[in-house]
């Protein structure tokens, strides 16, 4: 058995809510109000169902990888002499066999140092000289993303600004801390919105943030009381909204998400990951967000593992810029824009330090 919660305004709703998602067959096992505020209640209705409902994986999915694996392996093929001087170039094999340790996903390595051996003379070319080449080839594939570069405006509606992500990846912080950027370098004033009702604690936290920069915060448990959230902060110059951290490996997750934004005119989407979470569960939850029209990526924790090739397989796997990298747990100081140079000392870290820190918190530019 299957046991779900649902909440809504009314309880016409929750149970239309539990019929789209459960079914006919689903039990009604209790319900309950939940008071938001002295004018605002919602209806909280449990529900089960005589069934699993947990999807196996996507028959497209398995297909689509198995698609991915034989092109790999044909290109292998076809590109045998590339492989052997791989192997057999002892500075080219470890730089190869340093970047896979990395994470690094290995077709997109073999392809990158596919283009640098034909443009090098990988038998008089010195280690630093290909591990160079190979780092312009990278950032040609890889895309940034400076998404407040135009706040202020002074015309027409206030941008909408939304993290969206799973469970665990810091959400929550992140947009605190760029409430915090806008708040206090640019002057902005930010209006908040939380739709996250599922989390224990959720709009608390965001609470005490808002408190502490002075900006009104919202809670929204449907489109409705969305949209009338979002008229409220008409007068503000940007809009950030916290959304419920899910398994969204699960597809339906996200489109109830996508219900709720539906219409809403102009969007950015910000997808919060964790630069700690396995290659395969980042790329999966990355295709199950992609119908949300993804704005830009955001990383997180990246003080929390040493190998950030899972987080740069996403950049090169997808075509979606990369925004802004979370560096700790302080707000609003641990996190910068992302840019080439900070990238590419994550993948190869520097031993004398010239590689410059670009964050918020030490002054530098950032939009």
């Amino acid at each position: 058995m299957q046991i779900k919660t649902f909440r809504a305004p009314t309880i016409a709703e929750a149970m239309n809510l539990v019929k789209k998602e459960l079914g006919p067959d689903a039990i009604i096992l209790g319900n309950k109000k939940i008071v938001l505020s002295p004018v605002e209640s919602s209806v909280e209705v449990m529900a089960a169902v005589e069934r699993d409902t947990v999807k196996s994986t996507d028959e497209h999915e398995v297909k689509r990888d198995i698609e991915e694996i034989k092109s790999f392996l044909s290109m292998l093929i076809s590109s045998k002499d590339y492989f052997t001087q791989l192997q057999m170039k002892q500075p080219v094999a470890e730089i190869y066999h340093s970047l896979l340790m990395r994470g690094l996903d290995e077709k997109q390595t073999f392809l990158i140092l596919k283009k640098v051996l034909q443009q090098i003379d990988a038998d008089g070319a010195s280690k630093r000289q290909i591990v160079e080449c190979f780092c312009r080839q990278l950032i040609d594939a890889i895309h940034f993303s400076k998404p407040f570069q135009q706040l202020p405006r002074r015309k027409g509606s206030p941008p909408i600004f939304t993290f969206l992500g799973p469970t665990g990846v810091g959400k929550t912080t992140t947009l605190a801390k760029l409430a915090a950027y806008l708040k206090i370098k640019r002057q902005c004033r930010i209006g908040i919105i939380s739709i996250d009702t599922y989390r224990i604690g959720a709009a608390d936290q965001l609470q005490t943030y808002a408190n502490i920069l002075g900006s009104p915060l919202a809670l929204a448990v449907n489109k409705t009381e969305f949209e009338r959230a979002r008229e409220r902060f008409q007068q503000h110059d940007a809009i950030l909204v916290d959304t419920v951290g899910r398994n969204f490996l699960r597809g339906k997750y996200v489109e109830s998400i996508q219900e709720i934004f539906a219409d809403a005119g102009s969007i950015e989407h910000f997808l919060v990951l964790s630069a700690t979470a396995k290659d395969a569960d980042l790329k999966q939850t990355i295709f199950h967000f992609q119908p949300m029209g993804i704005h830009s990526l955001i990383f997180t924790k990246i003080d929390e593992t040493m190998d950030h090739g899972c987080m740069i397989n996403q950049l090169l796997r997808f075509p979606y810029p990369l925004s802004y990298l979370a560096t700790g747990q302080r707000v609003p100081e641990d996190i910068e824009l992302a840019t080439h140079r900070r990238l590419l000392s994550l993948l190869f870290p520097p031993g004398n330090g010239s590689t410059r820190k670009e964050s918020h918190g030490s002054g530098s530019r950032t939009a």
